[in-house]
């Protein structure tokens, strides 16, 4: 998977639990994105059988290539859930969550609480690499409460474990998603590796994406909240990385993405499911829209496609007069 970064810079979907299902990673695969990461996977829940938790690493070939993220704390865990995911459902790699912020995994020891770890840590990347048939890798942040130079010592015990590529949030646990990522810190690490270095943090446009790479170093990137609502930013960024002009999209054209979206998670979840889950992504795609106020109102009440369609045709046909 080493190999995968090179020639030239890969632009990846985050993780994001309760956004980045099938549906979302199949649009932003169509619109750039060159590979792209489930939603996190307890290894636990997996090991003791919970079919929902195994089956969020189903994907479909349009996904591809993808990574399926687990978060667990005990080897034993995560060694089994690596073996039978990547058995099952034959993902590109195995990445392991070193840096989900959230309270209830913060504090049951696990995601960026292995900051403070590094034996068990480095432990969970060889044990995910026992029985497993991919690569292994790492997400995680630059320290729990502050920014720390110890951090780069924890991101070599990954690479000696075995670690393929470290995907690097440029911001503290205690930030969660606030202030700015620090490119200096993230700089810092990829210059003690010699495995890949992906940098995540702030990425939004072609701008952002040029700045972080030039500030770090890094061997590739990593969107999450950029993303969401604009999935064709992937498409926007390799344009601007290749010198070209950034094309913008009419209205017309975002809703026409947002749609196919839609169709895409109908396919996956039918379409009651789907247009109840989908209702959180349409108000990400109506941001900045004038009048959005009362449109997320309607969104937020979608049950159809046809609802769905209605209230596009409506907001396309006010932004006309």
């Amino acid at each position: 998977m080493s190999d995968f970064f090179s020639p030239c810079c890969k632009i990846g979907l985050a993780p994001m639990a309760g956004a980045g299902d099938s549906g979302f990673r199949r649009i932003c695969r169509e619109w750039g994105a060159d590979y792209t990461v489930t939603e996190m996977i307890s290894a636990k829940a997996v090991r003791y059988g919970a079919e929902k938790s195994a089956l969020l690493a189903r994907h479909t070939p349009a996904e591809e290539p993808v990574l399926v993220q687990l978060f667990g704390r005990d080897p034993v865990d995560i060694s089994f859930a690596a073996s039978y995911l990547s058995t099952h459902f034959r993902p590109a790699g195995i990445d392991i969550n070193m840096g989900c912020p959230a309270p209830k995994i913060f504090n049951n020891r696990e995601g960026s609480a292995l900051l403070r770890e590094p034996a068990l840590a480095a432990g969970l990347v060889r044990a995910a690499k026992k029985n497993c048939f991919c690569p292994v890798s790492v997400k995680m942040r630059i320290g729990i409460d502050s920014p720390d130079p110890g951090i780069i010592d924890f991101a070599r015990e990954m690479e000696c474990a075995g670690a393929s590529f470290i995907t690097v949030h440029g911001r503290t646990r205690a930030q969660f998603y606030s202030g700015k990522a620090d490119y200096t810190m993230i700089a810092n690490i990829k210059k003690a590796l010699r495995i890949p270095v992906i940098a995540n943090g702030d990425v939004t446009d072609g701008r952002s994406a040029r700045q972080i790479l030039d500030e770090t170093g890094a061997d590739g990137l990593m969107l999450a909240r950029g993303a969401l609502g604009a999935p064709y930013v992937f498409w926007q960024i390799k344009e601007t990385l290749s010198g070209l002009p950034c094309r913008s999209f009419s209205l017309e054209e975002r809703f026409a993405i947002c749609l196919k979206h839609l169709c895409f998670t109908i396919e996956d979840k039918g379409e009651e499911r789907a247009c109840l889950e989908f209702r959180k992504h349409l108000l990400w795609y109506l941001k900045g829209i004038p009048g959005a106020a009362a449109y997320k109102v309607k969104a937020g009440q979608i049950r159809c496609k046809a609802d769905c369609e209605a209230l596009l045709h409506q907001i396309i046909l006010a932004e006309k007069k």
